[in-house]
């Protein structure tokens, strides 16, 4: 199962979108700690402080470009502007994911 899937089928059971995003690249990321706490860092989406914590984590680094594909896909990183949006907090968990992994695979 790739982290996408993972991320999306675990934020389907409730739990929130920084713990999903941040344990699904357990499997990855030999520094995991802790999920960090959603719109911590200027408002910004739990899902997005997550994958920008693993890509740092994983010596990735590559947050800039993390950032500028989620905006072009969602038009902006902060929780409450995303929820204005007509897609839900799944969608912003599965695409999180899924960029970072990109990110991680280039």
């Amino acid at each position: 199962m790739n982290h996408e899937t993972n991320a999306r089928k675990i934020h389907r059971r409730g739990t929130g979108c920084s713990s999903v995003v941040y344990t699904a690249f357990r499997d990855i990321n030999a520094k995991a700690s802790y999920a960090p706490s959603p719109r911590s860092e200027g408002g910004k989406c739990g899902a997005v402080l997550a994958a920008e914590k693993v890509l740092k984590e994983t010596g990735t680094g590559k947050i800039e470009q993390f950032e500028q594909e989620f905006i072009r896909q969602f038009g902006t990183l902060k929780c409450m502007e995303l929820l204005r949006t007509p897609f839900d907090c799944n969608d912003f968990v599965g695409k999180a994911a899924a960029i970072a992994d990109s990110l991680l695979e280039s």
